[in-house]
């Protein structure tokens, strides 16, 4: 186990370092948003309700960086003089090798592993006699927990479509990493939950030529993990409107170029509402006020379509909503972006 481990280590750190390349110039709620690829057109953070063809695989990678608006180092003295105990996050990368098949024409099955990457945490610290300190416990970084889906469309019509997505997020993170210190970093900033955490949801879509709308509902319903750490059950909500603002057609009617293949398939532009909600923290049963609240992003994006089995997208999520519980470093904007390619 320790050697698969190790493995998966060194193939997530070498594509973390590819990925920081291709988006050097990009530069609780440090937590991702659930990430499950099936090679849908259309909306980018919003589960899509359209099923998968039976045999078809579907493999992406994507990306969610987070830039929290971090807690001063005046303020953490201040919360850790009166034993506050309050963190703060510089910044939040989640990484995602997303896997899914059609077992049937309205049956999909699929996995997600991510590589989770906090950068810069620090803690409000009583130092004794009043005296607060702001302690910078460094980065936590590691494979966070595989989660297994399945999605089933049980409805379906020439322009709509409506499915039930359920899984399981495994315990299979690292909940080991350590403080420059080298204490263990408390539980919610582990990479791994070491919880088993079953979700279940709904998915729609509807659409009229070239417009389309998406929603879905997801819960997660968290029990306790690692640290005698239960983080608090999720709910995340979303929907999307997609316009399909490019067909290849339309330059072939224009230029008469009918017989030459395509490279860009579609361009479909996106505005979505992403919403997530999250219940307090419990440690050994007892809550942790400055955990939990409701994070709502407004999200424009584009998708690409590429040589009819590659799709690439981005997003830009502008934080409209911030309803947090107590102290937290509150998001300032959320970068999603990806690729994926159907066999």
């Amino acid at each position: 186990m320790k050697l698969f481990k190790k493995y998966l280590h060194i193939l997530v750190r070498l594509y973390l370092t590819a990925m920081l390349i291709h988006f050097s110039h990009l530069v609780s709620a440090d937590h991702a948003s659930p990430s499950f690829e099936t090679g849908s057109a259309g909306a980018i953070n919003t589960l899509s309700a359209s099923a998968m063809p039976k045999g078809k695989l579907v493999f992406g990678i994507s990306a969610q960086f987070i830039e929290l608006d971090d807690i001063s180092s005046e303020r953490l003295e201040e919360l850790g003089a009166i034993s506050e105990e309050v963190h703060s996050t510089d910044t939040l990368l989640n990484l995602s090798a997303n896997i899914a098949y059609g077992l049937t024409d309205n049956l999909s099955v699929g996995l997600s592993l991510p590589y989770v990457d906090r950068q810069n945490i620090s803690e409000a610290e009583n130092a004794g006699a009043g005296v607060g300190e702001a302690e910078l416990a460094g980065d936590s970084s590691g494979i966070g927990d595989i989660s297994l889906f399945g999605q089933y469309r049980f409805y379906s019509s020439n322009s709509m479509d409506i499915a039930f997505i359920a899984g399981v997020k495994m315990p299979t993170g690292d909940t080991d990493e350590k403080e420059l210190e080298g204490k263990l970093f408390e539980a919610e900033q582990q990479p791994g939950s070491g919880s088993w955490d079953p979700f279940a949801g709904i998915s729609f879509n509807q659409s009229w030529n070239r417009i389309g709308i998406s929603s879905n509902l997801l819960y997660t319903f968290v029990t306790e993990g690692t640290q005698n750490t239960d983080l608090g059950n999720i709910f995340n909500y979303n929907i999307a409107v997609s316009y399909r603002a490019y067909l290849p057609e339309e330059e072939h009617e224009h230029h008469n170029h009918e017989h030459e293949s395509k490279i860009v398939d579609y361009i479909d532009v996106v505005l979505e509402l992403n919403g997530d909600y999250r219940e307090q923290v419990e440690i050994n049963d007892v809550e942790d006020s400055n955990t939990g609240g409701n994070t709502l992003y407004l999200s424009p994006g584009v998708r690409i379509g590429l040589g009819q089995t590659w799709s690439i997208y981005t997003s830009l999520g502008i934080p409209i909503v911030n309803d947090l519980g107590g102290i937290q470093s509150e998001p300032d904007y959320r970068i999603t972006a990806g690729i994926s390619t159907t066999f």
